[in-house]
């Protein structure tokens, strides 16, 4: 059956991750800050969180071994948590190491999910998984190791909005 709900949100998942990274880049996030947050905060968490929620109907829809799906879950929960850690001001020295590694169950759900995928959406989603993996395991003691989530970033938009082109089409949805 087609799962054009799941495709929109694959889409909107997209669109709220490029919002996201538009903020990051374009003005930086400030984890410690005195008072109520400031607009660039308030803007990041809800792009975020936004991004996350929107990630659940694709988790559920695209057909994905049950650890990857489980993996998928489990990242949209805490890096939702983290995203709420962020907007009331706890230290970046508690919030990256989460961040790190909750990112290997991004990746974790990417590449199973690209396991079922064929073609440049399979390969797309591989070169996520790796770059999000990578950056987690040297994010915290490498800088070039961001360099990896530079990378990782378009594939990521590339890679939903394939997924959304897929679940718009597919009869081979699984739950």
């Amino acid at each position: 059956m087609k799962d054009t709900v799941a495709s929109k949100f694959a889409y909107a998942a997209a669109l709220f991750f490029i919002l996201g990274m538009i903020v990051v880049i374009g003005m930086g996030i400030q984890n410690e800050f005195e008072g109520a947050p400031p607009p660039r905060v308030i803007a990041y968490v809800f792009a975020g969180l936004a991004f996350h929620f929107a990630l659940l109907p694709v988790i559920s829809a695209l057909p994905a071994p049950f650890w990857a799906k489980a993996s998928g879950y489990v990242w949209v929960v805490v890096d939702n948590m983290i995203l709420m850690l962020t907007l009331y001001s706890t230290s970046a020295e508690i919030i990256d190491p989460l961040r790190w590694g909750i990112h290997l169950a991004a990746a974790t759900w990417i590449f199973g999910a690209s396991l079922t995928q064929q073609g440049f959406s399979r390969w797309a989603g591989f070169i996520v998984a790796l770059g999000m993996s990578g950056a987690s395991l040297g994010g915290g003691f490498n800088e070039s190791a961001l360099l990896l989530l530079r990378v990782a970033g378009p594939f990521m938009v590339i890679w939903l909005i394939m997924a959304g082109i897929r679940l718009g089409k597919s009869d081979a949805v699984s739950a």
